[in-house]
Order: C-alpha cells, then structure tokens, then sequence
C-alpha cells in the first residue's frame, strides 16, 4: 500500500497530465475556448478534488473495508477515470484529423 501522501500525490500528478493535455489541444487548434476540450477539464478538477477529499477523510470510509482496499479503490477510480478523459480527449482529437 502507498501512503496517502504519496497517493495524494499521484492524484495530483495524472490529473494535471490530463489537464495539460487538454488545454495543449486547445491551443494548438486554436480554440481557446473549446467546449469539450473545457468540459474534461473541468470533470477531471472535479474528480481531483473528490478523490483529494476522500483520500483526506479516510474515517468517511465503508466499515467494511479495511485501509488497504480503501485507498486502492481510490487509486483504481483514479485510474479508470483518467483513462475515460484520455479517452474523450482522443475522440476529440481523432474528430478534427
């Protein structure tokens, strides 16, 4: 298991990849103000500060799950969610080819 520190971290660290991944395609097509590429944005800051503020209040947990399972299941939402951006980010992109 990692520590929450180092997974608030990684939370961090992917979702600002995302971020600058999307605001890089705006520019470089230059739409500044692209709807989409602006609505993953602002999807991925909300998910940021979920799992920050999940990871933060761990006692908000099931009673069910232990420490371990609690931060992995905030580390696979991570993951797959992100996955899900990348994926909006590359029809977005694939649209305009």
């Amino acid at each position: 298991m990692t520590t929450r520190r180092r997974l608030k971290k990684e939370i961090d660290y992917v979702v600002s990849d995302l971020i600058l991944d999307s605001m890089t395609y705006a520019n470089l097509k230059q739409k500044p103000n692209d709807e989409e590429a602006l609505q993953i944005v602002n999807e991925t800051i909300e998910l940021r500060n979920k799992l920050r503020n999940k990871a933060n209040h761990p006692e908000q947990k099931e009673n069910t799950e232990t420490a371990k399972t609690f931060y992995d299941n905030i580390a696979t939402t991570l993951v797959e969610s992100v996955d899900k951006g990348y994926t909006k980010l590359g029809k977005l992109v694939n649209k305009e080819a």
